[in-house]
């Protein structure tokens, strides 16, 4: 580790090209300033990883660190956090019940599908095909999901079905792997904690309080998913991926990915790199809110997981992200500090309950169409 708390990674080169090309809807582009992204030689140097052991130390090192992440989310959208205090017991027993539940057979788990539009319970292969949120049409993804959203909801109207919509539907919990729920409870939590920690990062970042956040994702509607990639015992269809090419809906995206089968990528330049995995790490990216939310000052960045190559098609992959939504009426708007009189605001402003619903139907709408 340097005294700055950021460690550069190593350098890699563009990943191989999807086996198959997928139709494209044409949609209008935006027209907004942006710096340009890093050369592809320098990618994984621009990603840095970031010692929240050595935030928490000094304010001095609060305000470099800071400052790294507002290069990193300028250029790539992408960082990597370690030290984040997650104990490793339990990540371990997170990992033990998600396999145990991916185990079952596929009626069992398919007992425990809930509604599409809530994320939570069991989601089958193929039943979404992220790309299409981005207008590209393909068949649906080669992953199978589990998803919670807030555990333990109050019973206040601000949270009835009635006002929230979906956001807070009861959690699915199979009866089959004893203490999934508690275990997966208790993981929510201490990940829920670990994105306000970083969300009060990214306020100083963008020149903000430090608790400028704090009241607009205090009742979230985020979810916790496991992404179950399956071995691939059949060819994929023309244009299909593990994930299709995307950028993630809310504000960010924390990812534990503790196998070293890889498929994660991230587009820059027009060239796929692989995100490799470290030990122990949370790889951490903007989504489209936060960009909406800075202006396009930060980058919510295309990425993927693609197929595995022939020799690691019969390993199962498996990834837990936490997606950090907003309260769903939440109001996102241009931040002060990323708009000007030579620089106004790009978009009108939107909820957070708003923003996820639109691009959860597509999603699903896109698979079910294919």
């Amino acid at each position: 580790m340097h005294a700055t708390g950021i460690v550069s990674g190593p350098v890699v080169g563009p990943a191989a090209a999807p086996r198959h090309a997928s139709s494209r809807r044409r949609f209008p582009r935006r027209r907004f300033p942006r710096r340009r992204p890093p050369p592809r030689n320098e990618l994984m140097t621009a990603i840095p990883v970031i010692d929240l052991a050595h935030a928490r130390a000094s304010e001095s090192n609060r305000k470099s660190i800071a400052a790294q992440i507002d290069r990193a989310n300028r250029e790539v959208g992408f960082l990597t956090v370690i030290n984040h205090g997650i104990e490793t017991d339990l990540l371990s027993d997170v990992l033990s019940v998600t396999h145990a539940f991916f185990d079952l057979p596929e009626p069992a788990k398919n007992a425990y599908i809930g509604d599409p539009a809530s994320s939570r319970g069991y989601i089958a292969p193929r039943a979404r095909a992220l790309a299409g949120t981005r207008g590209v049409m393909t068949p649906g993804d080669l992953v199978e999901l589990f998803a919670m959203g807030m555990p333990h909801v109050p019973d206040e109207p601000y949270f009835d079905i009635s006002n929230s919509g979906n956001n807070f539907h009861p959690n699915i919990w199979p009866a089959e792997i004893p203490g999934m729920e508690r275990i997966w409870t208790a993981y929510y939590q201490r990940v829920a904690a670990l994105a306000r920690e970083i969300m009060s990062l990214f306020a100083e970042a963008l020149d903000l309080e430090p608790d400028f956040f704090e009241d607009k994702i205090d009742k979230p509607i985020s979810n916790l998913f496991a992404n179950c990639y399956p071995p691939i015992t059949t060819e994929p269809l023309p244009g299909q991926l593990r994930v299709g090419e995307h950028t993630d809906y809310g504000t960010l995206t924390l990812l534990y990915q503790p196998d070293e089968v890889g498929g994660l990528e991230v587009q820059v330049n027009g060239s796929w790199f692989p995100v490799p995995a470290i030990a122990g790490a949370y790889v951490v990216n903007i989504g489209d809110l936060m960009a909406r939310w800075t202006n396009d000052r930060w980058i919510s960045t295309l990425h993927r997981v693609q197929n595995p190559p022939e020799e690691t098609r019969h390993l199962r992959r498996l990834s837990l992200p936490f997606f950090c939504q907003p309260n769903y009426d939440a109001v996102i708007e241009t931040l002060p500090s990323c708009v000007s009189a030579g620089n106004p605001a790009h978009y009108p402003p939107i909820t957070s309950g708003e923003n996820v619903r639109g691009k959860t139907d597509t999603s699903f709408a896109v698979a079910a169409s294919t």
